[in-house]
């Protein structure tokens, strides 16, 4: 079978896709910029719009393709949930979604948290959480062969989503965090989460056909003041502690002043997945898949 990569011209899609043509795998890739990976076979498409392309009707489909901006949008939502349902139409074969920790219920800590918590019976902190909740029970529904990835934090090469809002935090050489960052979190390298795609893939040739939910992670939690300083910025800044309460208000203003669809600088959702531990049971992804996650060696 071909694997498609929808969204490939994204961080995450141009990683996958190099990783999966260096181990040989024949890879197509649908985006509306072309990434330039060489051995790609790149398809130019708004993805937001149906496709019909009869020479991938029997291709893995890996769908990495999302708008990850913050805040609430009916935009970010409707373009979200199209790419999902045009995704499922480009191949009858099996599917892998790249869903979202976020879409479990923000609010409060997550320790070791298994997949059947997140039920939608909460109010999503943006509505890019939403999306991906909903584009989930799109995969369900359809009963089709499907493995959802739910990775935490993705960290790597070229990151142009966790990265850049931690460095726009920043004022005046310090960063504020609640609890002075040290909130545990199980992060996600692209390495290991590109180990859980590749195991997917080898599952569905093996001739698994079930439908299933699974979380990614690297398996070892660590503070975010020390992620922070050892990895994520280098250069490191002073991290200070701010109370929660203040920064939640601080959230909720920034949500309010962000016009016209606008990513807030700062939100509730970005102070909430900074204040509480995150954790995920990955049991599940080991025993099905035998996902065997490296140390980051950043941490």
């Amino acid at each position: 079978m071909r694997i498609v990569i929808a969204g490939v011209s994204g961080t995450l899609g141009t990683y996958i896709a190099k990783e999966l043509i260096g181990s040989g795998h024949e890879v197509a890739g649908i985006s509306r910029t072309d990434p330039g990976i060489s051995g790609l076979e790149f398809i130019c498409h708004d993805l937001t719009k149906s496709i019909k392309l009869n020479d991938l009707k029997e291709s893995i489909v890996i769908n990495a393709a999302a708008v990850t901006r913050d805040g609430f949008s009916q935009e970010i939502l409707n373009t979200n949930l199209a790419i999902a349902t045009n995704c499922l139409a480009i191949s009858t074969g099996p599917q892998i979604l790249v869903s979202s920790s976020s879409v479990y219920d923000l609010r409060k800590p997550s320790v070791e948290v298994s997949t059947d918590q997140a039920t939608g019976m909460y109010p999503f902190l943006n509505s890019y959480s939403q999306s991906k909740f909903e584009s989930e029970q799109i995969y369900v529904r359809t009963q089709r062969e499907a493995i959802i990835l739910r990775p935490h934090a993705l960290i790597g090469p070229d990151d142009q989503t966790l990265l850049p809002r931690v460095k726009g935090a920043i004022r005046n050489g310090a960063l504020r965090l609640p609890n002075a960052g040290r909130a545990m979190h199980e992060f996600t390298s692209l390495k290991n989460f590109s180990q859980a795609i590749d195991l997917s893939i080898s599952k569905f040739r093996s001739g698994w056909n079930g439908n299933i939910t699974l979380n990614v992670s690297d398996g070892k939690a660590t503070s975010i003041a020390h992620a922070i300083k050892n990895s994520l910025l280098p250069d490191s800044v002073n991290i200070t502690s701010v109370p929660l309460p203040i920064a939640m208000t601080a959230g909720l203003f920034g949500e309010l002043f962000a016009l016209g669809g606008r990513e807030p600088k700062r939100s509730r959702y970005s102070i909430s997945q900074l204040a509480y531990d995150r954790s995920y049971d990955i049991s599940e992804t080991r025993s099905l898949l035998g996902y065997a996650p490296e140390a980051n060696p950043a941490f």
